[in-house]
Order: C-alpha cells, then structure tokens, then sequence
C-alpha cells in the first residue's frame, strides 16, 4: 500500500517529536512541522528530522507582501531539508507567483481554508484555481473538497487535513473525513495525502496507532 499519511509534530516538545518520529517512520510518507515547533527546533533539528527517511512538510502558513515572502522562500529553500511549504493563498496572484518564483526543489503549497473553520466548496475552489493559475504545486483543503479540487487539475497535489474517525473527537476541525472514507475516494491517486495529528499521538503508542489507522481502510 502507498504510504499517505503525512504525521502532524503539533507540539513543542522535540524529544517528543523524535519519539514519535522514530514510531511512524515505517508507516508514514513524511512529517509536517508547525510554526511552534520550528520556532524551537530551527534548521538543526529539520535535519534531525528528516534522518528518519521522512518527507518534511514545513507547514509556515506564509501571509506577507510579496517580496518578504518570496525572500522567505528562498531562505527555506537554502536549508535543503524541506520538500514542501505553506503559505496562505489568501495572499493574492502576485504573493503567490513570487513566492513560486524563489521556489526551485521547495514545493509549495497553498492554503485554501482551515479545515477547523466552515467553507463552501465555491471558495475552496476560488482559492484552489488561484494557486494553480500562479504555478503553485500543490494546495491544503479537506477531504471534503479533495474530488472538487481534483477536477481542476490532475497534476496537483492535495493534502487534506481534519481526517477523524467517525466515532471519534473531532477536536477543533469542522470539515472532516475518516481515513477510510478518504482512502476510497482517493485509492488510484498518487498525488493526495493526509495529514493526521493527534489520533497518533496523544493517546497509547504512535506507531501502534498509526497502524490501527491504516488498517481501518482495509
């Protein structure tokens, strides 16, 4: 099976976040970095990270002119450790076409709307066509919309947060789908993944759990 799932570090404990790095390491596509972690952790501990054979996702959520954001690109870039970063595209073409212009290897990719916030699909796809229309490789939205978007381009990669188990506390999302509901939809697409955090995490052992998630879509 495709490794799809992309393990959300949304803490600022480091050692915690290698404990739980080195549980899913078999399991997982990659590892995303939130602004609190990063702000602790720096370029060192990026490259910690992604000894482990993981994708990093930097997931910065950048909003600013465009040339601050474009120079901010390029720094990111120059760490050689990140594959793919966020920015907001809520920002507009012009930050959007800059940020993509500093991006050489760095994959981009662009927020449409929080899954924790309510949404029409109109403008997650407003959003979506705005980051495709500025070269943008990939786009955030949820599981929700991932067939929407997709229909506006099959060479985009997706990421979709807030999959919860529906039995599950769905914590702070509102737009959300279980890992099995969004592995049926998504099964012959090589370019969508998931990001999940604390169903991994914040109870029993990350890998055990991690396990159970993936094997919930058999």
């Amino acid at each position: 099976m495709r490794k799809n799932i992309f393990v959300a570090l949304d803490f600022s404990n480091f050692d915690k976040a290698l404990d739980v790095a080195n549980s899913v390491k078999d399991y997982a596509a990659g590892l995303k970095i939130t602004n609190e972690l990063f702000s602790i952790i720096g370029k060192d501990g990026l490259k910690k990270l992604s000894s482990f054979g993981l994708d990093i996702f930097l997931d910065l959520k950048l909003l600013d002119v465009p040339n601050t954001v474009k120079k901010t690109v390029a720094s990111i870039e120059s760490l050689k450790t990140v594959k793919y970063l966020t920015l907001h595209t809520s920002g507009g073409y012009d930050m959007l076409r800059s940020a993509n212009e500093a991006a050489k290897e760095l994959e981009l990719l662009g927020v449409t709307i929080l899954t924790s916030q309510s949404a029409s699909k109109e403008q997650v796809l407003t959003l979506a066509n705005l980051a495709i229309k500025s070269g943008i490789k990939g786009v955030i939205s949820s599981a929700q919309e991932y067939e929407s978007v997709r229909s506006l381009s099959e060479d985009l990669k997706i990421f979709c947060p807030g999959i919860r188990d529906v039995k599950a506390t769905k914590h702070d999302q509102k737009r959300t789908k279980s890992y099995s509901e969004f592995c049926h939809m998504s099964k012959n697409d090589s370019k969508v993944y998931c990001v999940i955090g604390r169903p991994i995490y914040e109870s029993g052992d990350a890998g055990q759990n991690i396990k159970k998630i993936i094997q919930s879509a058999n």
